[in-house]
């Protein structure tokens, strides 16, 4: 039987692109997801002084995360990665990082509570963007067999850019109170905050141009020379339910573990061991960046270890396998009597918990068509960040305020949330690999 000529899988008539050009756009795409991560993340350290500028409870604030950001991000995500599969990817990042810059910075000039809002909504629907059309560029960058790399370059750079802005956002806060640059510099007449997003914005500019030097990766596989009408897709999208509905439940249960330990361990750290702000940002953010960037690459490297070895379904065994072992870890982090054990712990739920990250996004591109492919990736970052963010840290809290009626109670929550979300995700997970397997063999 002939090569297919659609330059699918590795072998086939159309050459794949050098690997050193491929890298360079993995590094482009890492660069640009590290200053998203900052453009989001380093609000969570100006609560007390927003709140005050603008007179605002905790309620207030919350709503520029949890609804200007969050809601808005996952309605952009499905619109954009449909753009993503019809539209050139490059000029689609490319546009959106240049807008989502702006707004980026335009926190920093806001006057009034209502246009902060509307400034976050502007940074969530253009960073909508960055996802899907990345997974995309990636899949007709590298072979199938060596794909889950290249997606763990471009996703650890999450776990890299959420511990940085930890640890140098509160430097950077730090060092403007009373600097000169506020006093009677550049920036004079802004408040610390204010001036912080100016900074932390700007650096998305300065990749625009990176961009628009980059090419536009040619469409491979099924369905790449031109756009599927919405039905066609609904179609795709039906005709691999099997898989793609045990797999998008399963790994929503590994971003409700991933989230409801990034939210609620710096609460933990302080009540339960006495930390304080100083020592939780600079002791979680270097756990956040080490364990999570590693694990976020060893899954890609496994997975592709695997599939050199005929394992179609290396993606999902990767990814269930290691977030067994996440699941125990992340279950007795919060019971351990001292807080470097716990640290300890969590760290190892953190490293064996981002690895199915990567895993999930290279087994999607691998069982839909070209054009199907952006519009997939963002229905998975959709309805995995939907109920992982809104589930998973709001029981938690619930629990904590209903069941135990005490905060110190939060390590008992933060344990039985893990214990009943890991083995939902390795069920899940084991279900898809059958229908996922053929998919896979029908796409080879």
């Amino acid at each position: 039987m002939s090569a297919p000529v659609d330059g699918n899988e590795e072998g086939t008539e159309m050459p794949w692109p050098a690997p050193w050009r491929g890298w360079l756009l993995v590094l482009l795409l890492a660069a640009t997801s590290l200053v998203s991560q900052f453009d989001r993340t380093v609000i969570n350290l100006m609560v007390e002084p927003i709140k005050a500028e603008f007179g605002l409870n905790d309620t207030a604030f919350g709503a520029l995360q949890g609804v200007a950001f969050g809601i808005f991000y996952v309605i952009a995500c499905v619109p954009l990665g449909r753009m993503a599969d019809n539209y050139s990817r490059k000029w689609l990042i490319t546009t959106c990082l240049f807008f989502w810059s702006l707004f980026a910075m335009a926190s920093g000039l806001a006057r009034s509570y209502a246009e902060l809002f509307l400034t976050r909504i502007g940074v969530a629907v253009g960073e909508a963007s960055l996802t899907p059309a990345g997974l995309s560029m990636l899949s007709d960058q590298f072979p199938p067999a060596r794909l889950g790399r290249p997606v763990s370059g471009f996703l650890m750079s999450a776990p890299v850019g959420q511990g940085l802005a930890f640890i140098a956002g509160g430097s950077l806060l730090t060092s403007l109170t009373g600097s000169h640059l506020i006093d009677e510099g550049l920036l004079a007449g802004f408040e610390p905050w204010q001036a912080a997003f100016l900074i932390v914005g700007a650096p998305g500019l300065l990749l625009v141009p990176l961009f628009l030097l980059s090419r536009e990766p040619v469409r491979r596989g099924a369905g790449a020379k031109s756009p599927l009408p919405l039905a066609e897709v609904i179609a795709v999208v039906r005709g691999r339910w099997r898989a793609l509905v045990p797999m998008f439940i399963g790994f929503s249960m590994v971003k409700l573990v991933i989230y409801s330990i990034s939210i609620w361990s710096p609460a933990l750290l302080q009540r339960t061991y006495g930390w304080n702000t100083a020592e939780v940002g600079l002791g979680f953010g270097l756990v956040l960046i080490i364990a999570g960037t590693s694990g976020v690459y060893c899954g890609g490297l496994f997975s592709d270890i695997l599939a050199k070895r005929g394992h179609l379904d290396a993606t999902l065994k990767v990814s269930a396998s290691g977030f067994a072992v996440a699941g125990i870890c992340g279950a007795l982090a919060p019971l351990m009597n001292d807080s470097l054990t716990a640290l300890g712990f969590f760290a190892g739920a953190i490293f064996f918990g981002n690895m199915p990250f990567s895993c999930a996004a290279t087994a999607l591109q691998l069982i839909v068509p070209n054009r199907t492919r952006g519009q997939v990736s963002a229905l998975y970052v959709t309805f995995t960040t939907l109920v992982g963010l809104a589930i998973g840290p709001t029981t938690i809290g619930a629990i904590t305020d209903f069941v135990f009626q005490d905060p110190s109670a939060i390590r008992y929550s933060m344990s039985l949330a893990i214990a009943v979300a890991t083995p939902v995700m390795i069920i899940m997970i084991v279900l898809a690999m059958a229908p996922y397997r053929r998919f896979r063999s029908a796409a080879v």
